[in-house]
């Protein structure tokens, strides 16, 4: 008997038939039926379905075939004995059609209580060996586990002992048949990786995988019928499914059948026969990817640890009661008693490197980070364990190849080295575990670089305090990486002008902030020790690793001086608490003080002109620091210092006139400096400095600003209140030799719009001393002030001789109209146009778009304010009466 060409037709036939079956069965002929059946199961041998087509044709079989399993039982043996019947069928003429109608037959017969249900069962498996075609044999088995799952479960006895050693009986019968079933399912399955030619073997792998859920289907029955049978499982079930998948050196078998034994069964099976499992794998084809097989077993554990409402000690009890009963029971088994479920695995992980001294570090590192994950979860606290698991890591790392790790392994070692960070044990490991930065340095620098940003990052989230300079030792050599520079070139010396050019230029990115080197210094202020000299200790730590850095200084030795300075203030705190260690703690502020020295001069040394503006500021700092505490010396060896990173390094006129500005800021607020003449030197030195800058302007606002250094003002936090305190430095001649020295610079400049504005702020300079303090103090009295009104005013009648010569042309007219100029707080001109889309931008006083008359006005409104605050003083102070305006 033929079959259809296509699966469409074949579909088309089965339904026929189906339907002629249904009809003959209403009508009690069953003779017909059986043959239309037989037409029907004709379909399942052409060779040319795939497996897929083959299931869809199955399907449709099936349920054809369930109408005919419900009719026979049904009808018996009212019309028909189903032992005929069984005997009847097997003449059929084609062995696959005989079959399928034995095993339905067969398995209907088993629903009649009478029946011979072992003899029955026994017959049928016995005889589906006479199909060999892979994919026929496998879905006829299929059929036969299908039609019988129903009937193999455990039978329910009420008759006390005898009906549980029946029922026994029963469940082994019935493990015994689907494990023959499994058996003999695996090497059809096996065999039709063979067939066809070998160009389609990827084709037929792809088929295989399609059908794998029919062989799993009798390990899942295997799984209900065994329920919690332990003793079962691991002396008879267990045994038999691995030696099938061990003898048959397939690698998809092997794969996917311990996978589903992984997945089944039930977890106290699985830490039962342990051993056994692990054992399997070396025996599997070496082809076989170990890591998966093994890694599912893996979370199964740590799942089983979740599933548990009981402690972890408790679970740990019960997986040393579950190895040491099954090892008592089933001694031939190969499982051992460790009592560690860590040990088993560790044991497993040595012989497997012995027996397959060739597996890649691709398969053994995620089979590592798995037993790592598992000791987590497991035994959360035991370093141990870890440790062991990292410097088996490095063994096979420098096995592999020392530091030339392949880049598709990166992700995996990533993935090793940041799976602990969500732990709490973390911070030990990186701390205890030498293994751990041996590891880490094996890998190239760039991936070393992105798991010391993910370290400090965690230890920056969770607020961890290092306190231990062994532990902050091992930090920083974890995080060599971004702190060492390559190709850099350290100086002892300061450095030449060639040097320095091209430290510029090697990092062009100076003036950017460098995230990496921000978590460095970020490290440093997470340093602590309740001591101050333990601090100390911590911080010079820190400096000695930062100090490889090179040129990265820039960013990272801020945190360390800005660290000193703060125990600077803790040791004076101290020194008052205990006035008894009041010398010691003296000695030390002066230590401290010297340790910030030396990393300034380290800044200077390394980095070079680039960060002389930093140097500078933190000198500054520094010395006011030491004048707050009454260090005279030390506070002028630091103003001392940043004059010398001003004369040597600092350039540019701006980056000048803005550090002259800093420096009188903090000159201005000293106090210790005044004894031995240091005050004295070191202002006249500043408002030198200021002087000789490059711009007259920047010369002119940078003198007028100095001679507030001969005018000191209160600082309420240190208790100082005017007319109160007598000893505030003040020296009248100097205030007024400023003023004029910048009144004539600015008398000089040949801008006369630029000329003006800084007599305007040189007025309101004399005005702010003139209220306060008398004339005779500040030698600034109304003679010098009405002076430099009429010379403003004289300056400004020329400038409007030049606006009204400017103003005859119509354009300038037009643009002034649009065009609204006002004065910055730094001397600026910063343009208000009228229109309201427009936005505000700093411009130049001799931009050609600016119109001479928008100048003017500027000016002359800047004067008016000052006139208009004048005139307002005099309703409060006589003495202003006295400025004729």
């Amino acid at each position: 008997m033929s079959y259809a060409d296509s699966v469409e037709q074949a579909a088309s036939v089965i339904k026929q038939q189906a339907i002629l079956i249904q009809r003959n069965l209403a009508q009690r002929k069953l003779m017909d039926a059986l043959k239309h059946i037989s037409i029907m199961l004709t379909e399942l041998r052409n060779p040319s379905l795939t497996p897929k087509q083959y299931y869809e044709l199955y399907i449709l079989v099936y349920d054809a075939l369930t109408t005919l399993s419900q009719y026979l039982v049904e009808n018996h043996p009212k019309r028909h004995h189903l032992a005929d019947l069984y005997e009847l069928v097997q003449y059929a003429g084609n062995i696959l059609p005989r079959l399928y109608l034995m095993i339905t037959v067969g398995t209907a017969f088993l629903q009649i209580e009478d029946s011979p249900r072992e003899e029955i069962l026994k017959d049928m498996i016995e005889m589906c060996k006479g199909v060999q075609n892979p994919v026929r044999g496998l879905f006829l088995r299929y059929y036969l586990s299908q039609r019988t799952k129903e009937w193999l479960l455990p039978d329910t006895q009420e008759d006390g002992n005898d009906g549980e050693g029946q029922e026994n009986g029963n469940k082994k019968f019935n493990v015994e048949f689907i494990i023959n079933n499994f058996i003999e399912m695996n090497k059809l399955w096996v065999r039709l990786q063979h067939y066809g030619p070998l160009r389609e073997r990827e084709l037929r792998t792809k088929e295989r995988k399609e059908l794998q859920i029919l062989i799993g289907s009798n390990l899942v029955r295997l799984s209900q019928i065994v329920e919690d049978d332990l003793k079962l499982y691991c002396g008879f079930i267990l045994p038999q499914i691995l030696e099938q998948i061990v003898q048959c050196r397939d690698v998809v078998s092997q794969e996917y059948l311990l996978d589903v034994i992984c997945q089944v069964f039930p977890d106290e099976f699985h830490l039962a026969t342990l051993s056994v499992l692990l054992e399997v794998t070396l025996k599997l084809n070496p082809d076989v990817s170990i890591n998966k097989v093994v890694s599912t077993l893996i979370e199964r554990f740590i799942g089983y640890m979740d599933r548990q409402t009981v402690d972890i000690d408790s679970i740990r009890e019960t997986f040393k009661k579950l190895s040491t009963q099954d090892s008592t029971e089933n001694t031939g088994s190969g499982i051992t008693n460790s009592g560690d479920l860590f040990f088993v695995f560790w044991n497993y992980l040595e012989k497997l490197c012995e027996a397959r001294p060739d597996l890649p570090l691709n398969d053994l590192l995620p089979l590592v980070q798995g037993i790592l994950r598992l000791s987590l979860i497991w035994y959360p606290a035991k370093l141990s364990n870890i440790d062991c698991l990292l410097k088996f890591t490095v063994k096979k790392c420098q096995e592999n190849g020392g530091p030339n790790v392949t880049a598709d392994s990166e992700y995996l070692f990533q993935d090793l080295l940041l799976s602990l960070s969500s732990n709490d044990i973390f911070y030990r490991v990186l701390t205890e575990c030498d293994s751990y930065q041996k590891l880490l340095s094996l890998q190239n620098v760039g991936l070393q670089k992105v798991i010391v940003n993910c370290i400090l990052d965690t230890i920056f989230k969770r607020n961890i305090r290092i306190s231990s300079k062994s532990h902050l030792d091992k930090i920083l050599l974890i995080c060599q990486s971004i702190i060492k520079v390559n190709n850099i070139k350290f100086h002892t010396s300061p450095l030449d002008d060639s040097e320095r050019a091209a430290s510029q230029d090697d990092d062009s990115t100076s003036s950017l902030l460098n995230l990496e080197q921000e978590k460095l210094a970020q490290l440093v202020h997470i340093c602590y020790h309740k001591s101050i000299e333990k601090h100390v200790e911590l911080l010079l730590t820190c400096k000695s690793w930062l100090y490889k850095g090179g040129i990265q200084l820039r960013y990272t030795y801020p945190a360390v001086i800005a660290s000193f300075w703060k125990l600077i203030h803790k040791a004076k705190i101290k020194s008052k608490l205990y006035s008894s260690r009041k010398t010691r703690y003296k000695q030390l502020s002066n230590q401290l003080f010297k340790y910030v020295s030396r990393c300034l001069n380290d800044l200077f040394n390394t980095v070079g002109v680039s960060c002389s503006d930093m140097i500078f500021k933190l000198n500054l700092q520094t010395a006011a620091i030491a004048d707050h505490l009454g260090l005279s010396e030390i506070s002028y060896d630091f103003f001392t210092q940043a004059f010398t990173v001003f004369e040597e390094s600092l350039n540019d006129s701006r980056t000048q006139f803005q550090a002259i500005v800093n420096m009188a800021q903090v000159l201005q607020k000293t106090r210790s400096l005044y004894v031995e003449n240091h005050y004295d030197v070191l202002v006249t030195r500043c408002t030198l400095y200021g002087s000789k800058l490059l711009r007259k302007q920047d010369q002119c606002r940078a003198v007028y600003l100095c001679s507030h250094l001969w005018w000191a003002t209160e600082i309420p936090l240190i208790g100082e209140e005017e007319g109160i305190t007598k000893t505030f430095y003040r020296e009248g001649k100097r205030v007024l030799e400023c003023l004029q020295r910048s009144l004539r610079v600015a008398d000089s400049i040949m801008d006369n719009v630029q000329s003006c504005q800084l007599m305007v702020e040189i007025l309101n300079r004399c005005c702010y001393y003139f209220i306060h303090g008398d004339e005779s103090a500040t030698h600034v009295g109304t003679k010098y002030i009405n002076g430099l009104i009429e010379l403003i005013e004289t300056n400004l009648k020329s400038l409007k001789m030049e606006e009204s010569a400017e103003l005859k042309d119509d354009k300038t007219m037009k643009a002034s109209i649009h065009t609204r100029l006002v004065i910055g707080i730094d001397g600026s001109f910063i343009n208000l146009p009228t229109a309201p889309t427009a936005t505000l931008a700093a411009v130049s006083h001799k931009s050609p778009t600016v119109p001479i008359s928008s100048l003017v006005l500027v000016v002359t409104e800047y004067l008016q304010r000052t006139l208009k605050y004048i005139e307002d003083q005099k309703l409060v102070d006589d003495r202003f009466k006295a400025i004729i305006l």
